[in-house]
């Protein structure tokens, strides 16, 4: 083996625990989609502040990482002789061969998966909060009486009325 060859192996080696580092975040980042849901529905203020604690923690942590990767790319592509915009996973397993070709191959199917599910998760978290903005300015148009016009209330005998204009709560000191 030459020295560019040990040096290509050396960052191969670098990358693949990087992208190690990355799946174990996305699959952190899902359990933490799944526990964000949970707490807003069970209106858990502690877990919530406890889950931004470790959010925050995480994410210093994933700087690092991501610093790290960049770093990677930039000198795998210098071994390879390409631009640095130019490297993809995809290229990279192209360009190797062997046992190095296979793991990055695999982590990169692994990251797609994760990404994709990590998308379903996102849409199924802001449709939640969405949600639960709409409720919240339904429920304080109605308690503060806004919007008054267009409010019909039914009498016992189910009877139409427009509102009586008195507010549920009264804004006046």
């Amino acid at each position: 083996m030459n020295g560019q060859t040990v040096d290509l192996s050396r960052k191969v080696e670098d990358l693949l625990g990087v992208l190690m580092r990355d799946i174990e975040h996305l699959e952190r980042t899902l359990v933490c989609l799944n526990e964000l849901r949970c707490f807003v529905i069970k209106r858990d203020e502690k877990g919530l502040a406890r889950l931004l604690d470790d959010i925050r923690v995480e994410s210093r942590g994933y700087q690092a990482n991501e610093q790290r990767r960049n770093l990677i790319r930039e000198e795998l592509a210098v071994l390879l002789g390409c631009k640095t915009g130019e490297l993809t996973l995809s290229v990279l397993t192209r360009r190797l061969g062997g046992a190095a070709k296979a793991a990055i191959a695999e982590s990169q199917q692994r990251l797609k998966m994760l990404v994709g599910r990590l998308q379903k998760e996102y849409v199924s978290t802001v449709s939640l909060l969405s949600d639960c903005a709409r409720i919240n300015s339904a429920l304080l148009k109605i308690m503060f009486n806004r919007g008054r016009s267009g409010l019909v209330c039914y009498d016992s005998a189910g009877l139409t009325e427009r509102e009586s204009g008195a507010a549920f709560m009264n804004m006046r000191l």
